[in-house]
């Protein structure tokens, strides 16, 4: 892949999502943000190659991903006025599906490249990585699910403390609703990544998203995440009681142990 293949591909993101627009003021704050998401994963994405000196084919490969990984929400928004894949479709599917169908890829990248892009996409939301991915597509598959993840403690983070003053629509309202589940507890503790659809309550998601740090693979996503204090500053809007204390102790252990072996 070229810089001006990645070029071409910047430009048609650019126009396809440029599709999806409405005079409804939250529908298309909805789809810039997930635009702007998509730039910011891409940033990321780089960052991380940067740190991990990626060669320049793969630095290339590692920004369109970035920005293709959620190619399949603004479809999705366009159709079901919801990011929540389990009252729509799947969106990382919907996004290959959707390359597939508007033949972008193949115009300007080669097989190999092709199979690492759709299968990084395919993955990023998975709850883990489906196990016959391995060497270097599994390390973009890993690369993206740090990338979006950063993008998204910074937005979660950033609404939980400033309801009201942020662009960010697309998180669940926030509620006075101090209920949690017990089975989400429980996953946590045995080192389980959660599936949304076990989720009750608002302390459910804000649970599952703190465990989502000790998904985080490469160091500098961990000393961003560290930099950044996602663990102090998201559980403040978690209730400290017996079994929320038994899951910050767990996810701040696990947290040194990976900092310690990076």
């Amino acid at each position: 892949m070229t810089q001006s293949d990645v070029l071409y591909l910047t430009s048609w993101f650019e126009n396809f999502t440029n599709r999806y627009t409405s005079s409804d003021l939250e529908i298309q704050a909805n789809l810039q943000y997930k635009k702007g998401h998509s730039q910011r994963v891409r940033d990321n994405m780089l960052m991380i190659g940067a740190d991990l000196r990626l060669d320049t084919d793969q630095m290339k490969l590692a920004e369109v991903i970035g920005l293709f990984h959620d190619v399949g929400r603004f479809e999705q928004y366009a159709k079901y006025h919801t990011f929540k894949d389990h009252l729509s479709e799947d969106h990382a599917i919907l996004g290959v599906s959707i390359l597939e169908r508007e033949h972008i890829l193949t115009e300007r990248v080669n097989e190999s490249e092709i199979e690492i892009i759709k299968k990084s996409i395919f993955n990023h939301n998975r709850r883990v990585i489906r196990g016959d991915i391995s060497g270097t597509t599994l390390k973009f598959c890993q690369m993206i699910r740090d990338a979006d993840k950063l993008d998204i403690f910074d937005q979660i983070i950033n609404f939980y403390e400033n309801p009201g003053k942020t662009p960010y629509l697309a998180v669940e309202k926030d509620h006075e609703d101090q209920r949690y589940s017990l089975e989400i507890i429980e996953g946590i503790l045995s080192g389980n990544q959660i599936s949304y659809a076990i989720v009750k309550y608002p302390i459910d998601i804000k649970l599952v998203r703190l465990s989502w740090l000790l998904d985080l693979t490469f160091s500098i996503a961990l000393k961003t995440a560290q930099r950044k204090q996602y663990f102090e500053r998201l559980k403040e809007f978690i209730p400290s009681t017996q079994d929320t204390l038994q899951v910050f102790k767990f996810i701040e252990q696990r947290l040194l142990q990976k900092a310690d072996a990076n």
